[in-house]
């Protein structure tokens, strides 16, 4: 007997979200500096671009993510779809601690960046196989 609570659970593939939330804490001008080239290159990279003519639209950038440790991709956590993310939401937060303070070049001390990507294709079985048996897949 076909179980009919099975075709009612599955609603079809999904596209996965993932949230990821950075403080940054800057200790000198230079690291400051190199905060501020960290936030404009995720706000650039999430917006369409025009292409020759202003008529016409091209999508955000691609991000290709991974966890890594040195050169190493990390077995122990999950993988990310290789055909990409697209960064859809990006909020920075420039007093985290309740309270505005900044350093003499007006970089604030410490500030919160989070990201929320979209993958790009869902995941299917045959990709979930595709991982490496020593890792705990996609």
């Amino acid at each position: 007997v076909l179980n009919p609570n099975a075709e009612l659970l599955f609603g079809g593939p999904v596209l996965r979200d993932f949230s990821f939330d950075f403080t940054f804490v800057a200790r000198s001008e230079a690291e400051g500096r190199e905060i501020r080239k960290i936030i404009r290159f995720f706000k650039t990279g999430m917006m369409a671009k025009f292409l020759d003519t202003s008529s016409f639209l091209s999508t955000p950038d691609i991000f290709t993510l991974e966890y890594r440790r040195g050169k190493d991709v990390l077995n122990t956590v999950n993988r990310f779809n290789e055909t990409g993310l697209a960064l859809r939401t990006m909020a920075v937060d420039y007093a985290p601690n309740g309270y505005w303070s900044a350093y003499r070049d007006s970089h604030p001390v410490a500030l919160r960046m989070d990201l929320e990507f979209t993958e790009l294709r869902p995941i299917y079985y045959q990709d979930q196989e595709a991982t490496p048996e020593t890792s705990v897949g996609l």
